[in-house]
């Protein structure tokens, strides 16, 4: 059985997973993952994490813009770092890491998966990210339904 996170739900299915993604990168602290699946039933979900690995102290503005939870600082995830704005030691007692967001979306069809993973610019120009580009490159090659709305899009 396997399962993804969207925000605080699980969703748990059979299947297999056909790609994952990740914009990770040396020296970076926050990034995006992705992963694709294609269940028993021929569905398709779509995995998003949102990783981060930064920490703030109590008195940061962005503990309540991001409503962020206190846990003990000793349970602070391995690499975690301090946020730039409100430089808090690695040593306290409560500290305020920033969440995991998790999303997903489930579709019949490949063609909504496509249309998920797009980003439009501020001119409305629609593209795909690296990271997108990536997943879709190698869910392309498990599976025919992705590769053929990803290898060839007719323009109306």
């Amino acid at each position: 059985m396997l399962e993804v996170r969207d925000g605080d739900r699980i969703l748990q299915f059979n299947g297999q997973l056909l790609a994952k993604s990740s914009s990770q990168r040396r020296n970076a602290y926050r990034w995006i993952e992705f992963e694709l699946y294609k269940t028993e039933s021929g569905s398709y979900i779509l995995s998003r994490v949102g990783v981060s690995l930064i920490f703030h102290g109590a008195a940061c503005t962005l503990v309540s813009k991001y409503g962020l939870q206190e846990k003990p600082g000793a349970d602070l995830r391995t690499g975690a770092v301090p946020c730039e704005e409100c430089d808090p030691d690695y040593d306290l007692d409560l500290v305020f890491p920033e969440k995991y967001r998790n999303w997903a979306q489930i579709s019949d069809k490949a063609e909504a998966v496509l249309d998920a993973l797009y980003k439009f610019d501020d001119n409305g120009a629609r593209y795909l990210t690296g990271v997108a580009k990536r997943l879709l490159e190698d869910a392309s090659k498990a599976d025919a339904g992705v590769a053929s709305i990803y290898r060839v899009e007719i323009i109306p």
